[in-house]
């Protein structure tokens, strides 16, 4: 993957936020090497996930270097 900006999760906050956000629809967060999660900022757009836009929103957000990616 390429280096583009992901909103950083923890665990916690990447469990709370996994699963389902409308019909068809749902988040899964990805795991990086240092144990971190992230999400593409692109989901904030998304009205599929409307019901998670407000804890997404205030959480930190970087770019995630090929390096960090788990498998690659």
């Amino acid at each position: 993957m390429s280096e583009a900006s992901y909103i950083e999760l923890t665990v916690v906050e990447a469990d709370a936020v996994r699963g389902e956000t409308s019909a068809g629809h749902r988040l899964d967060p990805v795991g990086l090497a240092g144990g971190t999660f992230v999400l593409p900022v692109a989901v904030l757009a998304d009205p599929a996930h409307a019901l998670r836009h407000g804890v997404l929103a205030a959480l930190p957000t970087r770019a995630v270097g090929a390096e960090e990616w788990v498998g690659e």
